[in-house]
C-alpha cells in the first residue's frame, strides 16, 4: 500500500477529496452493476412469480430452481442450440468471413474496399426488428429466394423460416454481425508490418503461409478480443431471434435468451427466470476466462 501510495500522483495524494469525487461516477456503476447481479441471484433462490399471490408471497425454495435446469425438459436443450447458433453464427461465421473480407480487401482499391465496407455497414446499422422483417419477408413461402431461385428452377416453394429456422436464423445473425469483426481485423491487419510480409515472401512463403504464419500470429490478441465480444454477444443474443421465430417452431430456435424470456415474462416464473440468468452469468464467465487465457502472451 505504502509502495503504491509513493507511485501515485503527489498531487492526488494531497487532495483525496477530488479523488473521492472523481471515482465517484465509477463507484455508483459498479454499485447499480452489483445490485441488480445480487438480485436475480437472491430471487433464483425463490419462487417469485411475476403476477398472483406468489409475486407478493414469495417463498425461499432452497436449490430448487436449479435443480429444475438439469431434470426438466428447456434447459439443456436450449444450451445445446445456444451453443450450435454461437459457434456458427458467431465463431465460424463472423470471426471467419469478418477475417477474410479483412485479409482480401486488404491493399485494394479504395472505391472496391469502400462499396464493399459499406454492404457490410448496411447490415450492422439496420435495427434488429427491421433487419428481422426483412429476413422473414426474404425467406418466406412467397418472399425473394423462392421468387427468384426456387420456384424458377422448377422446385416447389420451400417456407424456409419454417423448415430450416435454426440455418435462417444463424445465415441472419452472420449477416448482422460480421461488421464488428471485419472492422477489427482490418485493423488489426493494418497493423502488422509490411516488411515482415514482404521478407516471408522474398524467402518463399505462399499466401496462404503467410497468413497463417506471420499474419495470424501476430494478431493473435485481437483475434481472443474478437472471440470473446461475439461469444459474449451471441449468447446473450435476444432480439433478431424472437422477432423472426419466437423461439419456434416448437423449439428449434429457442435459445437460452429466448428461454429465459418465455419463462420468465410469458410464465411469469421469475425465480426460474433468475436461476437461469445465474447459469448463463455462470457459463459466459467461464467462457470469457478462456478467451483471458488465450490473451495472455505465450512465454
Amino acid at each position: 500500500m505504502s509502495l503504491m501510495k509513493n507511485q501515485a500522483n503527489p498531487w492526488l495524494t494531497s487532495n483525496l477529496l477530488v479523488l473521492g469525487l472523481g471515482m465517484l461516477p465509477a463507484l455508483l456503476l459498479i454499485g447499480v452493476l452489483l445490485y441488480f447481479t445480487a438480485w436475480a441471484f437472491a430471487f433464483s433462490f425463490t419462487d417469485l412469480a411475476l403476477v398472483g399471490r406468489k409475486s407478493v408471497e414469495w417463498s425461499w425454495v432452497g436449490l430448487q430452481n436449479f435443480e429444475r435446469l438439469f431434470t426438466r425438459r428447456g434447459f439443456l436443450e436450449s444450451l445445446w442450440t445456444t451453443v450450435i447458433f454461437v459457434f456458427f453464427s458467431a465463431i465460424v461465421g463472423q470471426s471467419v468471413l469478418g477475417f477474410l473480407l479483412a485479409a482480401l480487401l486488404r491493399g485494394t482499391q479504395s472505391t472496391i474496399r469502400t462499396v464493399v465496407e459499406v454492404c457490410i455497414m448496411l447490415g450492422w446499422l439496420l435495427p434488429d426488428i427491421v433487419a428481422a422483417f426483412l429476413w422473414s419477408a426474404t425467406t418466406s413461402q412467397t418472399g425473394l429466394v423462392n421468387s427468384l431461385i426456387i420456384v424458377p428452377l422448377g422446385f416447389p416453394p420451400v417456407n424456409f423460416i419454417n423448415d430450416y429456422a435454426l440455418p435462417v436464423v444463424t445465415i441472419a445473425n452472420i449477416w448482422k454481425g460480421t461488421a464488428w469483426s471485419y472492422l477489427l481485423f482490418s485493423a488489426a491487419l493494418d497493423s502488422v508490418s509490411r516488411e515482415v510480409v514482404e521478407a516471408a515472401k522474398v524467402d518463399g512463403a505462399t499466401p496462404f503461409q503467410r497468413i497463417w504464419l506471420v499474419m495470424l500470429p501476430i494478431i493473435r490478441p485481437h483475434i481472443a478480443t474478437n472471440m470473446l465480444f461475439i461469444t459474449i454477444w451471441t449468447f446473450t443474443y435476444f432480439p433478431l431471434i424472437f422477432a423472426m421465430t419466437g423461439g419456434g417452431p416448437g423449439t428449434q430456435t429457442q435459445t437460452l435468451a429466448v428461454f429465459l424470456y418465455n419463462q420468465s415474462f410469458s410464465r411469469g416464473n421469475l425465480g426460474f427466470g433468475s436461476a437461469i440468468s445465474v447459469a448463463m452469468l455462470v457459463i459466459v464467465g467461464l467462457l470469457s476466462l478462456v478467451y483471458l487465457r488465450m490473451l495472455r502472451e505465450p512465454k
